[in-house]
């Protein structure tokens, strides 16, 4: 799901759940949207260094309630 679909989503309140998980893998941070992981125009999965980094394109967005997931399992 990229950015511009989520935006379309949130204008018609379709969003359900926000999340933002440890990726292990990359040593950062994803966001996932309704069990999607949010995702560049490339289709790649977006990834974060920072958590800050990931709250502020959420706010950016207009998504102020999201929950951080930091362990898998």
């Amino acid at each position: 799901m990229i950015e511009r679909e989520v935006k379309l989503l949130l204008n018609a309140n379709a969003i359900k759940r926000v999340q933002v998980h440890y990726a292990v893998m990359s040593a950062g941070y994803m966001v996932v949207i309704d069990g999607q992981p949010l995702e560049t125009s490339k289709r790649e999965t977006r990834g974060f260094k920072t958590l800050d980094a990931a709250a502020k394109l959420l706010f950016k967005i207009g998504i102020a309630d999201f929950s951080v997931k930091l362990k898998t399992g």
